[in-house]
């Protein structure tokens, strides 16, 4: 009972200190970020996924490394230069599209799309 009653007072604290800011997508953007937030940023970002894959497997299939280096340059921190094989570059950027953080989609995706490298997507990242 007494852990219930604490729980209960918890939740009423943590949502009278978070500050809605605006209204996204139907959902309060608030701070801190509450768990619909990270719900639609997890799908924002598996939407993204979604397309860099579509590119990178293109550029394997058709033997692009210009294609190949463009699709890496939105995914992983790090470029690579002459000395690294096609198949190195492209299974590096694939791990790093299984790992990559939501903020750094957040700030490279759209330098994607301005280049034409992916398409955009429906929806944009709440809350930065």
């Amino acid at each position: 009972m007494y852990s219930k009653l604490v729980s209960y007072l918890s939740s009423i604290i943590r949502d009278k200190d978070m500050k809605v800011v605006e209204t996204k997508y139907g959902i309060q953007i608030t701070k801190p970020w509450n768990n619909e937030m990270y719900d639609h940023n997890d799908k924002v970002a598996e939407l993204m996924k979604a397309e860099l894959l579509i590119k990178l497997e293109l550029a394997k299939e058709t033997d692009d490394e210009e294609l190949l280096r463009k699709v890496s340059s939105v995914v992983c921190p790090t470029g690579y230069g002459s000395g690294y094989e096609f198949e190195d570059i492209y299974n590096e950027t694939l791990r790093e599209l299984e790992m990559v953080e939501n903020y750094w989609l957040n700030e490279e995706y759209p330098y994607g799309v301005s280049k034409g490298i992916v398409p955009s997507v429906e929806l944009e990242f709440i809350g930065y």
